[in-house]
């Protein structure tokens, strides 16, 4: 051109695509951002999935949480520091505080005779 700038070519389409309206927009200046687009879109359009999916799913969030919880709390990591140390240390202080009696009712067990 006069003014020294190419001229925009046109991007390459897809033969399965008719429209882009999105491209023409400018929001997708790539065709397979365009085509992850439009696959979702059509997941969406099949509707709800089904009951077992959305069993299947809670099982693996359930899973996923308590295989993290025990790789926070209870899996060994050796005797030195890591990035749970301050962690466990807080959560084994407070179960140690549920399952130990204070010297004030262990003195009031022993008073009514239930501890020896």
């Amino acid at each position: 051109m006069a003014d020294g700038t190419e001229p925009k070519s046109a991007p390459a389409q897809e033969p399965n695509i008719v429209s882009r309206p999105l491209h023409r927009r400018g929001l997708f200046d790539d065709a397979r951002l365009e085509a992850v687009f439009r696959r979702r879109v059509e997941r969406l359009a099949q509707g709800p999935p089904s009951k077992f999916s959305r069993q299947l799913q809670a099982l693996n969030y359930s899973l996923m949480f308590v295989v993290g919880t025990y790789m926070v709390l209870y899996q060994d990591y050796g005797e030195r520091r890591h990035c749970f140390t301050g962690l466990r240390k807080w959560y084994f202080s407070k179960v140690d505080s549920i399952w130990t009696l204070s010297s004030e009712e262990e003195q009031d067990l022993r008073e009514r005779g239930r501890l020896r």
